[in-house]
């Protein structure tokens, strides 16, 4: 063989490995790019995730402290509106026919637990409806009812006092002793949340 012929088929063995080196190479080159990229979105797709269920997280605590904020409002204006229907109940009791207040006022007369002499104060307003004689119709029982010089400023109701003893059975203080049983039964007819 001339060395032209070795040197050929030495190159050509050459360019042939050299050749497959490359393709080797290149080989090596795209399955690491691949991976590269596979990698690349797989974090991506991590980083997405983590940012969105970040944004999830943030908007339920968000949702939970609006939420909560609300309920606290709708309670306090639920409560105001209760408040306000009970001030008002006793305000309109004071102003009910004759007949009817007499009969809510000879019901307190009945529950007094004084003895003796008690006198009865009662509003100013109530002077044409109130009497002696009204009182002294319901005296019985040991207690004699009479009509106290003084006056109170509520709306309605009597006070009761007997020495030292006093017992206040105004409508507004009735109402204040009764407010969280009332309260109770308002909220089971004021719903105001859905259900």
């Amino acid at each position: 063989m001339s060395l032209e012929a070795i040197l050929s088929k030495i190159q050509t063995e050459a360019s042939g490995k050299a050749q497959a080196i490359r393709e080797a190479a290149e080989k090596e080159k795209q399955e690491a790019l691949a991976n590269h990229a596979a990698e690349l979105d797989a974090k991506q797709s991590r980083d997405v995730e983590k940012i969105r269920s970040g944004i999830e997280e943030e908007l339920k605590r968000k949702e939970f402290h609006v939420r909560r904020e609300a309920a606290r409002k709708l309670m306090n204006a639920r409560r105001t509106m209760m408040d306000n229907a009970i001030g008002k109940a006793a305000v309109n009791l004071a102003s009910a026919p004759d007949a009817d207040y007499l009969e809510m006022i000879s019901s307190l007369l009945a529950g007094c637990d004084l003895s003796g002499k008690v006198e009865v104060v009662i509003s100013s307003a109530d002077e044409s409806r109130i009497t002696a004689e009204y009182l002294r119709k319901n005296s019985k029982d040991g207690r004699e009812f009479v009509l106290a010089g003084e006056r109170h400023d509520k709306a309605g109701g009597v006070i009761f006092k007997s020495g030292k003893i006093s017992q206040n059975g105004t409508f507004p203080m009735i109402a204040e002793l009764a407010h969280e049983d009332i309260v109770m039964i308002l909220a089971g007819l004021m719903q105001l949340e859905k259900n």
